[in-house]
């Protein structure tokens, strides 16, 4: 465990990871939110899940394009 904190980490590379998480992390959102609605659809469930797609798929594409950017250096 000492081995974690004794490594020296570059911004980019950190950033890079979290960049990673965060998308993985959204999916299991997304994911939650789906059987949720299918367990118990009504038209508000229908319209949040909506708007959490939109906006899911709006931070995946510039968290994507971000994360590209940082694997081409």
């Amino acid at each position: 465990m000492l081995e974690v904190f004794k490594r020296s980490y570059k911004y980019d590379t950190i950033r890079r990871e979290l960049t990673d998480k965060i998308i993985f992390g959204l999916e299991f959102y997304i994911a939650a939110d789906v059987i949720e609605t299918v367990l118990a659809p009504t038209t508000e469930e229908l319209i949040i899940l909506g708007a959490i797609v939109g906006i899911r798929t709006v931070l995946g594409y510039f968290l994507g394009k971000e994360a590209k950017e940082y694997r081409l250096d």
